[in-house]
């Protein structure tokens, strides 16, 4: 034990503390890696987006919060239509929380950016090399973790949804089957619906102002287990997330 400690500080004393965190932030920028999450820090990040929610947002009313607790190992599965998705769903999950995080969102801030998020439970994805992240993500799923995905893979300003992407699916399959059967794998469908659409602002939280400040409904849907799907392949489990998705009733998205 003596000679492990002595080796692991005998690494440490090779860098200074810029150093090491330089190799840390650049690591919180690579696709595919999983920093540590650290609860305080959490907890923190909970409390700060439930008050930027209620100054930008206003009420958050949310709709089926008992799903939020089903059992199993979970991937949530929102629509994504404006920065403010984010701000909005994170007070209301569960513990065990990791989010996948478009790595340009990641950047910045001489790297403490990346620090802070990866350390709120954020982990990057370069969606140019979206398969970097797949197998680190089935094994955080597999080891009991819950995960928010935004299917769509991107931001559609005017709430239009936009073409879902396989990598949810296929993370949860990977996970269903390393687990073989042992621990329920779920897929949880959320539809976030804005009381108004401002398009122009959607994108720069600098524009936003109040123009959003009327109000958002989240609604959680029953979660899709993998054990329930038959076939049980990427393409089915992705079509029947859109559906429970775009089935929602609402004035600010559409083309379900």
């Amino acid at each position: 034990m003596k000679k492990s400690r002595d080796d692991r500080n005998a690494r440490r004393s090779k860098y200074s503390a810029w150093q090491r965190f330089r190799i840390y932030a650049e690591l919180c920028v690579t696709s595919g890696f999983i920093p540590k999450r650290i609860p305080w820090v959490v907890r923190l990040g909970k409390a700060l987006a439930r008050l930027w929610a209620f100054v930008q947002i206003g009420e958050v009313k949310v709709v089926g919060a008992e799903h939020l607790y089903a059992e199993g190992n979970k991937i949530f599965c929102p629509n994504h239509s404006s920065l403010l998705d984010a701000i909005a769903v994170t007070p209301l999950m569960p513990d065990r929380m990791h989010y996948m995080s478009a790595v340009e969102e990641m950047r910045g801030m001489f790297g403490l950016k990346g620090i802070i998020m990866g350390s709120m439970g954020c982990f990057p994805v370069d969606r140019s090399r979206g398969k970097t992240v797949i197998q680190p993500a089935i094994d955080l799923l597999a080891s009991g973790n819950n995960i928010m995905i935004f299917p769509e893979g991107k931001i559609s300003p005017s709430g239009e949804y936009l073409r879902f992407k396989s990598g949810p699916a296929r993370i949860s399959i990977g996970a269903y089957k390393k687990l073989e059967g042992r621990e329920p794998v779920a897929l949880v469908p959320m539809h976030i619906c804005y009381g108004t659409r401002d398009e122009k602002s959607a994108l720069n939280f600098g524009k936003m102002f109040l123009r959003w400040r009327k109000g958002v409904t989240i609604t959680i849907d029953p979660p899709i287990y993998l054990h329930t799907v038959e076939p049980l392949d990427a393409a089915t489990l992705i079509d029947l997330l859109r559906h429970d998705i775009t089935d929602a009733v609402c004035d600010t998205t559409s083309g379900g």
